[in-house]
């Protein structure tokens, strides 16, 4: 795990980027872009409660994005749609 001042930075950007148009799986692909190799599903849970104040529940299930990994509970891009839809429609 990252200390918090490492990832603030990427949180930050992303919360002044214009992402918000592109929906979640642009905000994701946002996000990897900025975090780089510092980019997994636990730094994306981080950014998304710092720069959008997802609830941290939702952030959970955001990490379980088909783009981390496979398996039977992972999240397409439109679960990931509607799950994040409620903090990145603002």
């Amino acid at each position: 795990m990252y200390a918090p001042s490492l990832l603030d930075p990427a949180a930050e950007e992303l919360k002044l980027a214009d992402v918000i148009g592109h929906g979640a799986t642009g905000v994701a692909r946002e996000a990897r872009t900025l975090l780089g190799e510092r980019f997994s599903s636990v730094t994306f849970m981080y950014v998304l409660m710092r720069a959008f104040e997802v609830e941290y529940n939702a952030a959970r299930d955001a990490s379980r994005w088909h783009e981390f990994h496979g398996g039977p509970y992972a999240l397409s891009d439109a679960d990931l749609e509607a799950l994040l839809a409620p903090w990145l429609d603002r």
